[in-house]
């Protein structure tokens, strides 16, 4: 007989364990210490927690296998309210700064942040206007596969249509499982590539694909994506995507 999920509001108490998840997730091939990559990881999570108000987690035995951070605009989001969060991200960064392994670490992790930010100004500049985001979503690759992951982002669907949003967001990169948004009927709206300075490992640049500056990116399926060495980042919108028959996300019943 299969485990029973049940779903909550996130609690502080959970923090560790989504820490846990983000680094086997995105941390977990560095090469580093295992304390070094939980730091990371752990300045990962609160920058997201930052940009949040409003989560849900999926559990077994009380135990987060699955979790869903979103951000509705409000009068302080819109601000970029500088909060506690923040400066925890700052008090976990900083000792990595006295190591060349850690400086690294540091470096990637903004340099993905420059990426998402470029990617978003330059939706907003084609004439996109979010009034949502998806934060972070994962479910523990042991659970996947149940209907959880399912479960979590319909849940954030609902509290985006309650709250009047008219369109949301998210970034993710080609080492998650991206055609779930595919699937969910959404739109690939940028797509940028992370790349890792081949002559100095100290440099991490951002950069966006050739071409991208001028017209829209194209509505593609994440399938056809040409993936290469580099790690690429993508961004994701409820615009309808046409390969996906014109459904649009937040508008199911």
């Amino acid at each position: 007989m299969s485990e029973q999920v049940a779903y909550r509001t996130l609690q502080r108490d959970d923090y560790p364990t989504l820490t846990t998840l983000i680094q086997n997730a995105w941390h977990a091939n560095e090469d580093c210490s295992d304390e070094q990559a939980h730091r990371i990881a752990e300045a990962d999570l609160e920058y997201c927690l930052a940009r949040t108000t409003t989560a849900r987690v999926a559990t077994i035995h009380d135990s987060v296998i699955g979790v869903i951070l979103g951000r509705i605009d409000s009068r302080e989001t819109r601000r970029g309210s500088y909060n506690k969060h923040h400066r925890h991200v700052g008090t976990l960064l900083f000792p990595l700064h006295f190591s060349k392994t850690g400086r690294k670490l540091v470096d990637r992790l903004k340099a993905e942040h420059e990426a998402d930010r470029r990617m978003l100004e330059k939706a907003k500049r084609e004439g996109a206007a979010y009034d949502a985001e998806i934060v972070l979503f994962i479910v523990d690759p042991a659970y996947r596969g149940q209907g959880i992951g399912g479960q979590l982002f319909d849940w954030m669907l609902g509290e985006f249509k309650a709250a009047g949003v008219k369109n949301y967001f998210l970034m993710t990169d080609t080492t998650s499982d991206f055609a779930f948004y595919d699937h969910q009927g959404m739109n690939l709206a940028q797509q940028g590539t992370l790349a890792y300075g081949a002559a100095d490992d100290d440099e991490m640049n951002a950069q966006p694909d050739p071409g991208s500056s001028a017209a829209p990116a194209p509505q593609l399926a994440a399938e056809n994506l040409d993936l290469d060495q580099h790690l690429r980042v993508l961004m994701y919108d409820d615009e309808t995507d046409f390969s996906n028959e014109g459904v649009n996300p937040l508008g199911r019943g």
